[in-house]
């Protein structure tokens, strides 16, 4: 579809998608309601596209028209989003998503998440070992947010259940492992999505005329042939990765929490003084969440309960994934031609002569990674007798394709979002207004932005799809510094993901954990909140503090 300047009705998809996914409490709904409307809109300004007769463009009545049948498009804005119109964002993003997904079932049915819990378990003889055991394992098992809230909550239940930590305080602690650290895992299924919001926000950059001339290299093509050059956008990732300050903020603050250094606060401390006191875990008049679907999850008869057939597959899809970026014939980091100042017994210093630094990373190859791990989890637990046979692993790994398959949707509808407000030009329109805002401001005003967003649709990844497109052109068009700007969009799409009610990733730590979901909610905004005053401080402070050149990697 060829892009439109729609001027305010750009927002309107953004805006139908947050302001109903908030309604409904559903996002997949507001996501789809908002694609829809982009169909709409599409249709109403352009209505030759929806085969409204010659005649009747320019009337109302053809306008009327346009936008009825510019819903035929909605097939099209799905199909040409990044994550189906290039074979990299399937096999990296999608297929992966079901790899880990199949790992899933194989690792519970085989008894490696029991094996972890019960390394765990001979270490613990308290409550506070229980919350730190907790904590552990969500960072252990970080590399998705699916895979860490579907598994650590009905991993770790048992265990905190018998030393009277609440329900409450166990979700905290899966939730706050969840998306904050996966947010960090370069290597995991968020890496390479966020590469492709990057990149899609960077053809849209080009294709605006808004992309500097020294970044031209990481979009091939022109106009609508315009692609990304996906394995050259890793050096941007990287940056962005030290000022996703919420996700590291979190990441801190659950760890003090679990070491008893930051004190239970608000309904945290209620609920846990009532579970220390003898009360239960989770309050009489609360209604706990319990996943019908894990507790189906059981360890095979023949299965041995060991935390090194979880170690393998999770080394193995790491290594794999880390070989296949950094496998190349020419250097990881190339350096520009050098000048010699002076020599001094054979000893020389030499600086840059003014050239750039260069990266040579290959792209992420995560779909060879998971699918890697998986064929290692099936022929290991196999061959040991774990999973008594094919039929029985074969079952477990359609448990685990049923188990990821919310988070596949939800990754297609984020990604044809943003295709959506991509053809209809938001950028254009939001960019234009922001024209006047002072660079300082930039970086924080797009978190505050970012996080109410995130909070409304409860998605980061639909967050993403809204917010890329707009930020990055307003980072070159203001002179804002662009990894600061990147870190800003991350932190806030991840503080919605971790503290909105309809979040994904919230319900599914509430499930997993066997916590009423209010009760989860109402006892980890505060945390939450405060997590994200910290990091709109540091936003705020760096966005006068570092210069618009500033980068922690040479891109």
């Amino acid at each position: 579809m060829e892009t439109i300047h729609a001027g305010v009705w750009s927002v309107v998809p953004a805006l139908v998608a947050i302001s109903l996914a908030w309604y409904s409490r559903d996002a997949i709904i507001g996501l789809f309601c908002g694609i829809a409307s982009a169909g709409v809109v599409y249709g109403a300004i352009k209505p030759a596209s929806a085969g409204v007769p010659g005649s009747m463009i320019g009337s109302p009545v053809g306008t009327v028209l346009g936008g009825v049948f510019g819903l035929k498009h909605v097939p099209t804005i799905i199909a040409t989003a990044p994550l189906f119109s290039d074979s990299w964002y399937v096999e990296n993003v999608l297929l992966a998503i079901f790899a880990i997904g199949g790992m899933i079932g194989l690792m519970i049915r085989s008894g490696a998440l029991r094996g972890v819990l019960e390394a765990l378990t001979a270490r613990t003889d308290s409550a506070a070992d229980a919350e730190k055991a907790a904590f552990l394992a969500g960072i252990i098992i970080h590399i998705d947010d699916y895979f860490n809230c579907l598994v650590v909550g009905s991993m770790m239940r048992p265990l905190t259940d018998k030393y009277d930590v609440s329900r409450a305080k166990l979700a905290y602690y899966v939730d706050s492992a969840g998306s904050p650290a996966a947010r960090l895992a370069f290597y995991s299924t968020w890496g390479a999505a966020l590469i492709g919001f990057i990149g899609k926000a960077l053809v849209q950059a080009q294709q605006q005329d808004k992309l500097p001339a020294d970044m031209s290299q990481y979009v091939a093509g022109q106009g609508e042939s315009a692609h990304a050059v996906t394995n050259q956008i890793w050096p941007l990732f990287f940056n962005s990765i030290f000022f996703g300050f919420y996700s590291w903020v979190a990441l801190i603050v659950a760890a003090l929490v679990a070491w008893q250094v930051v004190p239970n606060i608000m309904g945290m401390d209620r609920e846990e003084s009532r579970a220390r006191n003898g009360g239960g875990v989770v309050g009489d008049d609360h209604d706990p969440m319990i996943s019908r679907e894990m507790d189906e999850y059981e360890m095979a008869e023949t299965a041995t309960p060991d935390w090194r057939n979880f170690a393998i597959p999770i080394a193995t899809m790491i290594l794999v994934g880390l070989g296949a970026m950094f496998w190349r014939s020419s250097p990881v980091l190339t350096a520009p031609s050098m000048t010699t100042l002076f020599s001094v017994g054979g000893y020389r210093l030499m600086l840059p002569d003014g050239g750039k630094w260069a990266f040579n990373i290959g792209g992420v190859r995560l779909g060879l990674a998971s699918f890697s791990a998986l064929v290692v989890a099936f022929v290991l637990y196999r061959a040991k007798g774990d999973i008594p046979s094919n039929k029985d692993a074969t079952e477990a790994m359609t448990r685990g394709f049923k188990g990821i398959l919310l988070a596949a949707v939800i990754l297609m509808f984020a990604s044809s979002i943003q295709n959506a407000v991509t053809i209809l030009d938001i950028s254009s329109f939001v960019t234009n207004n922001f024209s006047g805002v002072p660079p300082e401001f930039v970086p924080v005003s797009l978190f505050l932005i970012t996080s109410m967003v995130s909070f409304s649709d409860g998605s980061s990844w639909s967050t993403y799809g809204i917010m890329f497109p707009i930020a990055m052109p307003i980072a070159f068009t203001t002179g804002a510094n662009l990894p600061l700007v990147m870190g800003a969009v991350f932190s806030g799409g991840i503080f919605g993901d971790h503290s909105s009610p309809i979040s994904d990733t919230t319900v599914l730590a509430s499930s997993t954990s066997g916590s009423d979901h209010l009760v989860h909610v109402r006892t980890q905004i505060p945390y939450a909140v405060i997590c994200a005053t910290i990091a709109a401080s540091l936003f705020f402070l760096l966005g006068f503090v570092l210069p618009q050149g500033f980068r922690i990697f040479p891109y």
